[in-house]
């Protein structure tokens, strides 16, 4: 019955988001973008505000008693169980910019396990969705015209990079500032030094590149549980992990390693300075 429960909730939420992240990209792809600097100093968009109507009215519309945390607006609790981590619109900053990585992201969590995720790419057309015991699959629209349905037949499965050499490997993130905020310096430049190349391709972009097998390890240092939700169940079941630094399998720690699962033990020395 859970089973069930869980993939009747993942096929609303491919709809859902495939229709949210398309409304962002529109919005995209106009000529000027409406920006509001939140009390913390970081932006939100029209975009954002959007996105996340259109998935909680999706949702609340057929699971009435599920409850909802999004980024943009307030809790809404539930009784069934199952509570929806919403973020719809990953990559503000990028978006505000005209740079295409961002995407909306859907974690699904059932007595404090993740055990569904999407995150939607829509202006590099990718999708990927994945639920508990049904692996990962990940979509590339290569013409810019497909619906979800072609989308989901597309999709192959999803595997994490077979890298087992430390030294080999590449790593991403959202940027060296968000060390020097969290006073995790030392943190980035042990696991850079330990390792092969680092890019910033960061926020829900550099997860998925992990998830679907391009990179070996995606580290942020200040997240909150919404970016990152949909990895906890998309990196596992396509081979790999995501933990905190001090290795716990939580989303709501404030920072998060996404790895192949096979230089997690390497990385997380490395972040400790073990590694020298």
């Amino acid at each position: 019955m859970t089973d069930k429960a869980i993939q009747s909730r993942l096929a609303l939420a491919q709809d859902a988001v495939f229709d949210a992240g398309n409304a962002v990209a529109k919005m995209y792809y106009n000529l000027s973008i409406d920006v509001v600097w939140k009390h913390d100093g970081s932006p939100v968009t029209k975009a954002d505000h959007e996105c996340e109507k259109i998935l909680r009215r999706r949702i609340s519309a057929v699971f009435p008693d599920d409850a909802i945390i999004g980024e943009e607006h307030e809790d809404e609790h539930g009784t069934s169980g199952f509570k929806w981590i919403i973020d719809p619109l990953d990559g503000t900053e990028s978006f505000i910019r005209k740079v295409p990585i961002f995407g909306t992201l859907v974690g699904l969590e059932l007595a404090g396990e993740v055990v569904a995720g999407l995150c939607y790419m829509p202006a590099q057309r990718e999708y990927a969705w994945s639920s508990r015991g049904q692996g990962c699959w990940w979509a590339q629209d290569t013409t810019g015209a497909e619906n979800v349905e072609a989308l989901r037949e597309r999709a192959i499965r999803a595997k994490v990079s077979p890298l087992d050499d430390l030294k080999e490997a590449m790593i991403t993130t959202s940027g060296q500032g968000a060390f020097h905020r969290s006073k995790r310096v030392e943190a980035f430049t042990k696991l850079r030094a330990a390792t092969r190349k680092d890019r910033g391709w960061g926020n829900c972009w550099g997860h998925l590149l992990v998830a679907t097998g391009r990179v070996e390890v995606s580290i942020e240092p200040k997240i909150r549980e919404w970016d990152v939700a949909p990895f906890a169940s998309m990196v596992a079941e396509a081979g790999g992990r995501l933990t905190d630094f001090a290795g716990e399998p939580s989303i709501y720690s404030g920072h998060a390693i996404c790895s192949n699962g096979v230089l997690h033990p390497a990385v997380l020395k490395a972040v400790s300075g073990k590694i020298s």
